[in-house]
């Protein structure tokens, strides 16, 4: 067992990619192959997502000022959701403006129920192989029960938030470069965003080359991504986990 929390995440995060590697197997006509989506101008459409993506920043700064939904109270977590939800706004309207189907952002509609369905046994499964790897850590069920609560309603809306607008920026910009190379760039983004916290905390050069192994599981996550394009069933994965990092969910210290 490990006494970290980022070790049993790896695993967690790996065994649920796995899980839906077998489950694609067993079930393909979930995500069923479809060619990748094209644009005419792939460059034009990613710098406006980019506008986008930048958009969600000033929004950002402005909930940080206080320009908000009250969220407290009972409503709370329903109307930080909306919060979240205007946080967003910027490149979800993206797609609106220019008229373009959600499944360019990983969002297919087709058999919604059972890729939500799969998304939930699967973040189960990973949630479970946490629990047992993580020392002191609850018990699974102990672990789900303090996930899945509509206290957490507003984090539920922002994971998935991130997966779509990490979604509508890697189409685009794979449009323009190509997968491999966009796979690449996404891995070293996800290293990259926890530099800042790292050095913050004073972290050793130790600590920072495990960034490498951040990119591996960011190129992991990518790849496999990129072969279901759909962001429904790695939300509920992404989302459980975590909330793991939170002693009053995983119950470790």
């Amino acid at each position: 067992m490990f006494l970290e929390h980022y070790p049993p995440l790896v695993v967690a995060y790996l065994l649920g990619l796995g899980g839906w590697l077998v489950t694609r197997g067993f079930v393909p006509r979930l995500w069923p192959d479809e060619a990748a989506a094209g644009f005419l101008r792939p460059w034009k459409e990613f710098g406006i997502a980019l506008v986008g993506a930048i958009g969600i920043l000033a929004v950002g700064q402005l909930w940080s000022g206080g320009i908000r939904l009250p969220e407290e109270g009972a409503f709370g977590p329903a109307l930080g959701a909306i919060n979240q939800g205007l946080i967003f706004a910027p490149i979800l309207l993206v797609l609106v403006i220019r008229r373009q189907s959600w499944a360019t952002a990983w969002l297919p509609r087709g058999r919604l129920a059972m890729r939500l369905l799969a998304g939930l046994l699967l973040s189960s499964l990973a949630v479970t192989t946490y629990s047992l790897l993580r020392a002191g850590a609850d018990a699974p069920w102990v672990l789900l029960g303090r996930i899945w609560r509509y206290e957490h309603l507003d984090e539920m809306a922002q994971v998935f938030l991130e997966d779509v607008t990490v979604a509508i920026l890697f189409v685009r910009l794979a449009g323009a470069i190509g997968g491999r190379w966009t796979t690449g760039i996404v891995a070293c983004l996800f290293a990259a965003g926890h530099i800042p916290a790292m050095v913050s905390q004073g972290a050793t050069w130790v600590e920072v080359g495990g960034l490498l192994r951040d990119a591996g599981l960011g190129g992991a996550v990518i790849l496999v991504l990129q072969r279901s394009r759909d962001v429904i069933w790695f939300w509920c994965i992404h989302f459980c986990l975590d909330m793991t990092q939170f002693a009053g969910v995983s119950g470790v210290g």
